[in-house]
Order: structure tokens, then C-alpha cells, then sequence
């Protein structure tokens, strides 16, 4: 898959309410609406989490260049998701 098509791939996830999955320096995440997440449910926007743990990131826009260019450790969730996808 080239970049254009895991941008797109990224981009339609976003617009059909799709979980997608990420490794963040060792541990794997995963981004999925909020309407798909106990405890988030009565807000708009999407979550970013591991499971079997705590950690969750609220983002609390729908906007998919917002989300895209969330910056988690030094790179936004997009270019986290090119290099999740290419490797």
C-alpha cells in the first residue's frame, strides 16, 4: 500500500466511525469513536487507548485533520499510522 492510499485508508476509518489500529513506541493503541467507548459515550469526538490499560487520550473534535494531526510523542497520529502501515 502507498502512503496516498494508508492516508485514505486513515481518512475514510475516520468518516465511517472505524477503530483504527497504531504502535506508539512499544505499545500498541488504538483510535475509535467515542460512541463506540464506555464511559465516553455521551461525548462527541474520539478516544485514543490501550487495552488492559488505563491510558486514554480524549480528543474532543470530529474534525479529521485535527485528529491527523495529533502529536504523540513527537509525530502526529497520522504519521504514526504511515509507519504502523509500512512496516
Amino acid at each position: 500500500m502507498n502512503r496516498k492510499e494508508i492516508i485514505d485508508r486513515f481518512r475514510l476509518a475516520l468518516k465511517v466511525n472505524d477503530e483504527l489500529e497504531f504502535k506508539i513506541g512499544s505499545h500498541y493503541w488504538y483510535l475509535g469513536p467515542t460512541s463506540s467507548n464506555y464511559g465516553y459515550k455521551d461525548k462527541k469526538g474520539w478516544v485514543l487507548y490501550q487495552f488492559y490499560s488505563d491510558d486514554i487520550i480524549y480528543i474532543s473534535s470530529e474534525d479529521p485533520e485535527v485528529i491527523m494531526n495529533i502529536r504523540i510523542k513527537g509525530k502526529t497520529l497520522l504519521e504514526h499510522f504511515i509507519e504502523f502501515e509500512e512496516n
